[in-house]
């Protein structure tokens, strides 16, 4: 029987994924853990991975959790990786997000500041509902300002040249945080934004469906 690792976007966790109903019920939410100092993403991952015990398992991960999917199929060699909201390359990280990761201003500015902003993450991330709006407000508020600056960093500097195999991605067209790409075995999602997880349950849920079925197999 095959297990699905789920892996939520940066400092949320499996709250992101409550409104999802699939036919496998061999789930296991993945947690984040606290960065060493300076600790490189790929080391990180190696850490991570410790908590994904099953053989041949199946990745699902959200936005930074997808890019963490990445680093970890690249060692685990999973039989799927499902990418929801996030990117397989580098390559297609937005051209300012590479400036603002040369000039380090995630090193720059306080963390602080940045949660002070959390009243237009709504706008940015596409929570339309009160329910949406309020657990956002929750995951920037509780993320933990060292893992907030760490994960920035990683996701600013992250070098990944292209990886699509067996590797599928579902992306909404209105995604504002990383903006649609065309990729190999890209599903999109139209008029979805960055939180379609939420926004979307019922259609991406449909489609886990068809990429894992129940999981017995």
């Amino acid at each position: 029987m095959t297990t699905v690792y789920f892996i939520s976007g940066l400092g949320a966790d499996e709250r992101m994924f409550q409104f999802l109903h699939i036919k496998c019920k061999n789930r296991v939410f993945v947690r984040w853990i606290q960065p060493e100092k300076n600790e490189p993403l790929q080391k990180y991952a190696r850490r991570l991975a410790e908590q994904i015990t099953e053989p041949d398992p199946i990745l699902v991960g959200m936005s930074f959790g997808g890019i963490v999917a990445i680093e970890l199929s690249r060692f685990l060699h999973p039989r799927q990786t499902i990418l929801i909201s996030s990117m397989a390359s580098s390559k297609h990280l937005p051209w300012y997000y590479h400036v603002m990761g040369g000039l380090q201003l995630h090193q720059i500015i306080p963390v602080s500041l940045m949660k002070r902003f959390h009243f237009v993450a709504p706008m940015l991330f596409g929570a339309a509902t009160e329910a949406e709006k309020v657990l956002l407000k929750e995951v920037i508020m509780e993320t933990e300002p060292h893992f907030l600056r760490w994960a920035i960093g990683q996701l600013l500097n992250w070098h990944q040249p292209d990886h699509y195999e067996h590797v599928t991605m579902i992306h909404g067209t209105s995604d504002h945080i990383l903006p649609l790409r065309e990729h190999p075995n890209i599903i999109k999602i139209k008029n979805a934004g960055h939180m379609m997880v939420l926004s979307h349950a019922s259609e991406i849920s449909a489609i886990l469906d068809d990429i894992i079925g129940d999981c017995t197999a």
